[in-house]
């Protein structure tokens, strides 16, 4: 067996320097051709820029989810579809409004000769890469023949995230802070005419005195009015960008209705049954005419300073918030131009080319000797054919 291997490597090593000129031929040509078609190829350039995930909600989400229940806060995430800004983000990337953007700006239906905008935005999704990592890094990538220009563009697709985002958040916030604007104005006047209508009645019928316990129900009304206040805000908040049937604006509808109960209690009293000692409070319907008028009108600044407070505060929150949102987008690595082009892999062309000829041509050989030495036999074939014929034929003369 030894022997055997010893005669089919030499066997298999005198048809390789009988053949060693086809070999070297076509290894070389294919060699020389690679070289020349690699450096013939139009070197690519990459560059990248990459963002911080963002973290800040915007005013409207942080007022939405001061109003839901804690053991419902990721419940309402969920309902109310708050993506991560990272996935909007690769939304907005990838849209058409982009995408013009970028080719208008720089006038990439002329740079990759192409007849049709359309043409020019594959051409440009076939250029750009968006990935997003685990750590939350979105990385923008740009391929073009132009250093220069592939790291202007992948800077300019931060740009123009900037300030299509910003556009979003902006106007997001700016409702809700329009929104609580009009409603603290609001609030305002009818402070100023609660306490004025106190002060005539002070001034006509002099001071009233009030127990404890309506002191206590006036309070408690201020304090039901203001959540209600804060309820009906973020309803409003929630129905600028959520259908009605949306499971979070049922919940704060129902928490509205039951605070408009717990208010019309206390106004009115339960006028099923005499009887108060069940209640807390004593209703209103059951005090002395003048002290139930000097109530009311108490009951109103309270109502409306413990409103105008509330809108004060949820009005600066907002302010805060709209301009923190002025600038939406973290730049980690700005995109530099790039040193080395990413394209052609040259070194990698001409290894896989020149390997792949020195395989067909070894294999070529093989077949080259297979059909020589077929040939071989044949003729052999044929020769010993004949000379049988004539052996036969000259013993049949003898």
């Amino acid at each position: 067996m030894h022997e055997e291997q010893e005669i089919d490597l030499l066997t298999l090593w005198k048809i390789l320097l009988k053949r060693r000129r086809f070999l070297f031929l076509t290894v070389g040509a294919v060699f020389i051709f690679s070289v020349i078609f690699s450096f013939s190829l139009p070197n690519v350039y990459q560059a990248t820029t990459s963002l911080l995930q963002p973290q800040e909600t915007s005013a409207a989400e942080k007022l939405i989810a001061s109003q839901i229940p804690s053991g419902l806060v990721g419940l309402a995430g969920g309902a109310l579809g708050m993506k991560s800004q990272t996935n909007r983000w690769m939304g907005i990337l990838n849209s058409r409004t982009v995408f013009d953007q970028i080719i208008t700006r720089f006038d990439l239906q002329t740079v990759y000769d192409k007849e049709t905008v359309t043409e020019t935005r594959l051409q440009l999704e076939k250029a750009v890469h968006f990935q997003k990592s685990r750590e939350g890094i979105l990385s923008i990538s740009l391929e073009d023949q132009d250093p220069e220009r592939a790291a202007a563009m992948a800077n300019a697709f931060v740009e123009v995230l900037d300030k299509i985002n910003r556009e979003i958040v902006m106007t997001s916030g700016g409702r809700t802070r329009a929104f609580i604007e009009g409603r603290l104005e609001e609030a305002k006047t009818a402070l100023e005419q609660s306490e004025e209508a106190l002060k005539v009645f002070q001034e006509k019928n002099g001071a009233v005195k009030l127990d404890a316990q309506s002191e206590a129900m006036i309070d408690a009304m201020g304090a039901i009015q203001g959540k209600l206040l804060s309820k009906e805000v973020a309803l409003k908040t929630l129905l600028s960008y959520a259908t009605p049937q949306n499971p979070q604006v049922t919940l704060l509808k129902t928490e509205i209705t039951e605070l408009k109960r717990a208010l019309l209690t206390l106004e009115r009293g339960n006028d099923k049954t005499e009887n108060t000692s069940n209640g807390l409070f004593i209703p209103t319907n059951r005090l002395p005419d003048l002290g139930l008028q000097y109530l009311r009108l108490l009951r109103d600044v309270k109502i409306d300073e413990t409103l105008y407070g509330l809108l004060t505060e949820q009005y600066e929150i907002a302010r805060i918030q709209e301009a923190k949102d002025s600038s939406t987008v973290q730049v980690l690595d700005f995109a530099i131009i790039p040193e080395k082009p990413v394209k052609p892999k040259k070194q990698l062309i001409v290894i896989s080319a020149t390997m792949l000829a020195g395989l067909l041509a070894f294999f070529g050989i093989f077949f080259l000797e297979y059909l020589e030495t077929a040939k071989i036999n044949a003729q052999t074939k044929e020769q010993f054919e004949k000379t049988k014929i004539d052996l036969i034929r000259k013993k049949w003369r003898h």
